[in-house]
């Protein structure tokens, strides 16, 4: 999407908040993939991205243009809710069906075949022996090594873009990344794997 439609498009949610449906359709399929590949749980990833749009559009005024895309601070707003999941393992966010009708946000146009590939999604973590191991083995690092491998190969994000997701030096994100993948090549060392991807990146 270029910038100049994703900012009419904020602009129009900002002041008709049922607008924001259509940032809604736009983004919901790639902040729940982010979400399922940190989760690896289907249905904690999908409350999680419900409570990402619930909260942005709840602070949608707050949001300020900085030279990143919106989608930056959005993928922000679910790397918080995700960390807040793991340190308290608790979490209680509005349901899909409820942040869709406590503010007039449309349903996907093709629910359907969001969950179909809600369910290859999870069939690929439950089915791929080596992908499965990976993400297990990535769970086991700090937070900000988890965010930014998932962000520059699940998500395929430039260096560029997830330093201004993250707000944060690329030196620092090039810094993390390196480190990440030494440490997760590390965990998995000792464990069958027979796979390429992004321990041979």
């Amino acid at each position: 999407m270029d910038r100049d439609t994703e900012k009419n498009m904020v602009e129009n949610a900002r002041e008709d908040p049922e607008a924001f449906g259509l940032i809604f359709e736009a983004y919901y399929q790639k902040i729940l993939s982010y979400c399922i590949y940190r989760t690896m749980n289907v249905e904690i990833a999908r409350d999680i991205t419900s409570e990402t749009f619930f909260k942005a559009l709840k602070n949608l005024w707050q949001f300020k243009w900085a030279g990143a895309p919106f989608s930056s601070w959005l993928y922000r707003i679910a790397s918080n809710e995700i960390n807040m999941y793991f340190r308290h393992h608790k979490y209680e966010p509005k349901s899909m069906e409820e942040a869709i009708e406590e503010n007039n946000m449309p349903e996907l146009a093709s629910k359907n075949d969001l969950e179909a590939e809600i369910m290859r999604a999870q069939e690929r973590l439950d089915e791929n022996g080596d992908a499965a191991k990976v993400l297990r083995a990535l769970r086991e690092l700090p937070e900000k090594y988890q965010e930014v491998i998932i962000l520059r190969f699940y998500q395929e994000m430039k260096i560029e873009e997830i330093a201004a997701t993250l707000d944060v030096k690329e030196g620092t994100i090039k810094s993390i990344l390196s480190r990440g993948l030494k440490m997760l090549r590390e965990k998995i060392a000792a464990q069958p794997f027979s796979g390429a991807g992004i321990l041979h990146t």
